[in-house]
């Protein structure tokens, strides 16, 4: 079988409907069975309705609009599937019900249909152990919503045959979609690595470093991500992210890098669940205001920096500095007698015990040049002085300043170090490939560049020493440093 032209697709939720989309514009027949039939007569409506606002928008023609509703054909029953070449399942996240239906779906199409199932979370390897050829079975892991996604995880049971991925791995190709090669183990790719994306955001909220908004702030106009982690987590909806990190969590054994959030338990208890409660970090009714970011401005009189010849990753933020009493001497950034430095899992007053010179912490940014703001943290010997003319500096590079209580790792390094070490995790485990999990991250979850590349542009030593020095100050084995940091250093 080279050639898929009729796709059969249990399941007309969000997932599965997104799907028979996906199939029907890239020229498949689609046989679409929902044990609700009008359920899914009234998913293929709303396509319909959506693709109609496409067309007024020019994005397509009326006539592919046409093409791709009669595409798709609801049916009964499982009959009409002998003649599908593919067969996915998007139904609820239950292992039992999935098995129960690849049991029935093996005996209704042909010995050649490729099976696959939409699941986020569960083991491809313990669906298909339901299966009499379990070798059939692969994982196609569309993301929400799939017509514009690009991503797709591809992933392998311990015993579906390699020949099937690569199969699978052409056809999303051909969708236009970037596919990825995943084992079967716990959230795959995406979901097991941008845990640390929410959990570490959630362990800084219960600490009190920030309030969740400022947390968004720098990890949105300062890092770089498209979305901070607790607007994210009230799009998702808070009950299926704190559902997932549980999953992941008991499937991992307890490890404590997934462990999930008191709070969050907290808020589904509370039905307190994001947009679809109206309520969940920020509030989403009539007239709601969205907390303000607390910026730190300065008007005050800078009078020296100096800034390395070479430039440096944080260096560039100030490389362009038009101050003619600019210098341009020295090893480090210097700005009114206090060192400017990276975070590095220390905290300011740790360094300036060390180095005896007064010390501003900045916080993590894919590209200084992009951010909007900078976060910063100050050791005590940084008198009022300096940290205005520090804050004035960067308010006249064109930056917003936000300052957070001095502590180890501030927000984006924090959360970008523990990324960064579960995607290594990920590879050293054989889960994928290097090339893939940034792949995965880039277009399943929209990071802003690929977190093993990121580590290679930062220095993977200032990676693991972030880690180590976090792990020393909390003393949670969370921290770990994966085996595969170690051999790139």
């Amino acid at each position: 079988m080279q050639t898929f032209k009729i796709m059969g697709v249990v399941g007309a939720g969000t997932m599965g409907i997104g799907i028979c989309e996906v199939a029907a514009a890239n020229g498949l027949t689609v046989l679409l069975y929902d044990i609700d039939k009008s359920f899914a007569e009234k998913a293929v409506e709303a396509m319909a309705s959506r693709l109609k606002k496409r067309v007024v928008k020019g994005k397509i023609t009326q006539q592919q609009a046409d093409d791709m509703v009669a595409a798709i054909k609801v049916v009964d029953d499982f009959k009409g599937f002998l003649v599908c070449d593919l067969v996915v399942e998007a139904i609820v996240e239950n292992l039992a019900v999935k098995q129960q239906l690849f049991k029935e779906l093996e005996l209704k199409v042909s010995a050649e249909t490729l099976l696959a199932s939409n699941t986020s979370s569960l083991s491809i390897t313990a669906i298909a152990a339901a299966l009499k050829d379990p070798s059939r079975l692969i994982g196609l892991h569309f993301f929400n919503p799939a017509p514009v996604m690009k991503l797709v995880e591809v992933v392998a049971g311990l015993q579906t045959d390699e020949k099937l991925l690569l199969l699978a791995k052409k056809l999303c190709r051909t969708w236009g979609k970037v596919p990825v090669i995943a084992q079967s183990t716990p959230g795959f790719i995406v979901n097991r690595v941008a845990r640390s994306f929410y959990g570490e955001a959630l362990k800084m909220k219960q600490e009190n470093l920030a309030e969740f908004h400022q947390i968004d702030a720098v990890m949105r106009e300062g890092a770089g991500f498209r979305m901070g982690p607790f607007e994210l987590m009230d799009l998702i909806g808070i009950d299926i992210n704190y559902s997932v990190s549980q999953t992941v969590y008991q499937a991992m054994f307890n490890e404590p890098r997934f462990r999930p959030s008191l709070l969050q338990g907290e808020m589904v208890e509370a039905n307190l669940l994001g947009k679809k409660t109206a309520k969940g970090f920020y509030q989403y009714t009539d007239g709601a205001v969205r907390p303000k970011t607390e910026y730190v401005f300065s008007d005050a009189t800078f009078d020296q920096i100096t800034v390395p010849e070479e430039v440096t990753h944080l260096s560039v933020l100030f490389s362009e500095f038009d101050y003619d009493k600019r210098k341009w001497s020295g090893t480090e950034i210097v700005i009114s007698g206090c060192h400017i430095v990276l975070s590095d899992g220390r905290t300011a007053k740790q360094r300036e015990t060390e180095s005896q010179i007064p010390t501003c912490v900045v916080d993590l940014a894919f590209d200084y040049r992009k951010s909007d703001t900078i976060n910063l943290a100050f050791g005590p010997a940084v008198d009022v002085y300096m940290r205005h003319r520090i804050i004035a500096v960067i308010n006249h590079i064109g930056k917003n300043v936000i300052v957070t209580d001095d502590q180890p790792g501030l927000i984006a390094m924090r959360i970008v170090a523990m990324l960064i070490n579960e995607a290594a995790d990920t590879v050293f485990n054989g889960v994928c490939s290097a090339q893939d999990v940034d792949l995965a991250m880039c277009n399943g979850v929209n990071y802003p560049k690929g977190l093993l590349a990121f580590a290679e542009v930062l220095g993977w030593s200032h990676v693991a020493t972030t880690l180590e020095y976090l792990q020393q100050w909390f003393g949670d084995d969370r921290y770990r440093l994966s085996p595969y940091i170690r051999n790139q250093l």
